[in-house]
């Protein structure tokens, strides 16, 4: 910011000399400011995959995540399914995506692959475990290795990358992944665990066809990663740095804790070649701090976050003077803060150096090498012989760091690649749901899956014995389902059921169930599905293992009171949540007819369909209520209270709609032998016939649709 203001400021005083004045001196103001660095270098992604033409193949020594280059795909493939049509309603055509495809990962031969991500979510976990059914192949970049026969059967002539590390998928369902390719990263396996960054660096090299053999110590580093088009030396000198090698005469590798190679410079300094003349004693030299760092930063691949990109300081003062480097290795974050801790002390110790001339017979010392000297280990720059003597250059070799405590990387989300597992699918025919009224037969359909890594399915349908299927639609999640473990009696649906308790076992860990308020209940929720019986429920007490104990209930639910005596152990549970619930309607005409339905989704790899009548839950007539019959003058006056499926509750305190076409009942009187005395079909809730003189069974059942459940009343 000085730079632009002081220039501008210059040019407005003094002309073209002033601009060029004032911007050095704004040039000088912010280097105080904002340090020598605009910006600093930046990690190559190892996560980002491209498809283009001329990408570097990246070289990997160890384990290391990558996400290679898209080099073959055989296009994006659809396939349209159809359903509905004729009496169902119009025709529905589905489509659903696939591809296959291949990556080039890296330079090989590789061990192998461990885990896989699409998109970020791990879809392969390191045993190989897939979530989704998909066909992949791994060629490990040997130099014998033959041509994929997918590649080969689409393309005939096709190249086998000898050299190079190859995945490739075929038929990958792209569903998950918003019906396009995903982007892919994948753990490279090394040959050899965790080597030391000496070896790495060798290993790199021996691939560019330089031989740099490593002596001495280095750090164990989980893996290296070049993915740039770079030089050899740009490459491993971050590397160097940071870890404090050197490069010995272009030839070697020398890291720490080579042994020190102790000199009396009383005796050795400054000896001639012969006649033991001495000159003045060379001085040792001392640095001032001004051009010094006051922080490093190391950027790294954090191997504890799945390889994401990390960062770790070490800071000596206040200041505003960074060295930054960027390593392009796979690290621990304590490691990584350690370097950089340690490279902050060499930088201080640096600040000392010295000279020293010795005779011939120290020709074996190269830079790398380190000499003991009264006042502590130096290390060795450069080396010159001239007139059979040594001139060597020697700078302070600093003391090792104690590993700091906060070098936290921070938190990855721990993730597992868990297979989908199958579906388990209940059609429900069950009385209208909160907020619909059904005018012909329908069934909910309620999925879920007892793998923790199950995401849904698709679910098809088959009308003609299961010679064709056609899609239902898709389920819109897991509904909360299991079955019950004990028996839940009977007891009176016109009020609260304050003694019966029933225990259910979920079917999966993440299902819960929760208790509502007695008002909550009352205003329709924790509505369930129990056998054939709908109940709710206030309380839930968690059992553990995925068992709860429900009490609290109102029995025989939106006209299910006709069930509440027979329950039994292993009976379905359902939750009756609509927003996880799948609607089918079907033809009225199928009606008592069995279909089949069956899963699709990644786990249901040959699921058996699921054979059900098409029931008439949603659309029969509830049974009417309260009726009464009594004799007067050789008659017999019957009447009723009609009960609504258009509405199940009582908001405004007056009568609701029949939901039904026309108001119709069948009535039916019979003896006490079953013999029918008189029948007939009203359009008021009342009916006049003839007295029996005996006891009889009134029977009435409202018509709709179908017929509906039927109420009785026994008459003396």
């Amino acid at each position: 910011m000085a730079t632009l203001v002081l220039g501008m400021v210059g040019r407005a005083l003094l002309g073209p000399i002033g601009g060029i004045a004032g911007t050095l001196l704004g040039s000088s103001i912010d280097q105080r400011l904002l340090g020598g660095r605009r910006s600093g270098p930046r990690l190559a992604n190892p996560e980002l995959q491209v498809a283009s033409y001329g990408q570097p193949i990246p070289v990997v020594a160890g384990r290391m995540r990558v996400s290679g280059n898209m080099v073959w795909c055989s296009g994006i493939r659809e396939t349209a399914t159809r359903s509905g049509g004729g009496k169902r309603g119009p025709a529905t055509t589905n489509y659903s995506y696939s591809a296959s495809f291949a990556v080039i990962l890296c330079a090989g031969p590789i061990a192998g692959i461990g885990r896989v991500w699409a998109d970020g979510r791990l879809i392969r976990d390191a045993a190989g475990v897939l979530t989704q059914p998909v066909t992949m192949r791994v060629h490990d970049g040997g130099e014998g290795q033959a041509g994929d026969p997918l590649i080969i059967a689409a393309e005939g002539a096709a190249p086998a990358f000898r050299g190079l590390a190859h995945v490739v998928f075929e038929d990958l369902a792209l569903a998950e992944f918003g019906n396009r390719l995903p982007n892919l990263a994948f753990e490279i396996n090394p040959d050899s665990p965790p080597q030391s960054l000496g070896t790495a660096m060798a290993a790199l090299a021996a691939r560019a066809g330089v031989a740099l053999p490593a002596r001495g110590a280095f750090p164990a580093v989980t893996g290296l990663f070049a993915g740039a088009a770079a030089p050899l030396a740009d490459v491993i000198g971050p590397a160097l740095r940071a870890s404090g090698a050197v490069l010995a005469g272009g030839a070697a590798l020398v890291g720490d804790g080579l042994a020190a190679t102790p000199i009396d410079p009383a005796g050795q300094d400054q000896a001639e070649a012969g006649g033991g003349r001495r000159g003045p004693k060379a001085p040792l030299r001392r640095a001032g701090s001004s051009g010094l760092p006051d922080a490093v930063e190391l950027a790294y691949y954090d191997d504890s976050r799945d390889f994401q990109p990390g960062l770790q300081r070490a800071r000596l003062r206040a200041g505003v003077r960074v060295d930054n480097d960027v390593l392009p290795l796979a690290l621990s974050p304590a490691l990584a803060r350690q370097l950089a801790l340690t490279r902050l002390l060499r930088q201080q110790a640096g600040r000392r150096q010295r000279s020293l001339r010795l005779p011939w017979r120290f020709l074996g010392l190269a830079p790398g090498d380190v000499i003991a000297l009264p006042d502590g280990d130096w290390q060795v720059t450069e080396t010159r012989f001239e007139a059979f003597v040594l001139h060597v250059e020697l700078v302070q070799r600093a003391g090792s760091a104690a590993m700091a405590a906060a070098s936290d990387g921070g938190r990855a989300l721990a993730q597992q690649a868990l297979p989908a597992g199958p579906t388990r699918l209940l059609a429900l025919d069950v009385p209208p749901l909160p907020g619909e009224l059904p005018d012909g037969p329908r069934l909910w359909l309620a999925g879920a899956g007892a793998a923790p890594g199950w995401r849904g399915a698709d679910v098809e349908l088959s009308l003609d014995g299961g010679a064709s299927f056609v899609a239902a639609g898709r389920l819109p999640g897991a509904a909360v389902l299991g079955s019950a473990l004990t028996v839940l009696g009977p007891a009176d649906p016109a009020g609260w059921d304050r003694h019966g308790v029933v225990e259910v076992e979920l079917l999966a860990e993440a299902m819960w169930l929760e208790g509502r308020s007695e008002n909550s209940v009352l205003a329709g929720a924790n509505l369930a599905l129990l056998g054939a019986e709908i109940i709710q429920f206030t309380t839930a007490t968690a059992l553990g293992n995925r068992r709860f104990a429900l009490s609290g209930l109102l029995r025989g639910r939106r006209g299910s009171e006709w069930a509440v005596a027979g329950h039994a152990v292993g009976e379905d549970f359902v939750l009756l949540d609509p927003d996880a619930l799948l609607a089918l309607p079907l033809p009225l005409e199928r009606l008592g007819e069995p279909i089949l339905l069956r899963p699709v989704g990644l786990g249901d790899a040959g699921a058996l369909p699921l054979a059900v009548p098409v029931g008439a839950g949603g659309i029969r007539p509830l049974a009417p209520v309260h009726l009464a019959a009594r004799r007067t003058g050789g008659l017999l006056d019957c009447r009723w209270i009609p009960a609504s499926r258009a509405g199940f509750g009582w908001p405004d305190f007056t009568d609701v709609p029949l939901g039904e076409r026309s108001p119709a009942w069948r009535v039916q009187l019979a003896d006490a032998g079953g013999i029918t005395l008189a029948e007939a079909e009203v359009t008021e809730p009342r009916w006049q016939g003839p007295a029996p003189s005996g006891p009889c069974r009134l029977a009435v059942a409202q018509l709709g649709l179908t017929l509906g459940r039927t109420a009785t009343l026994m008459i003396a």
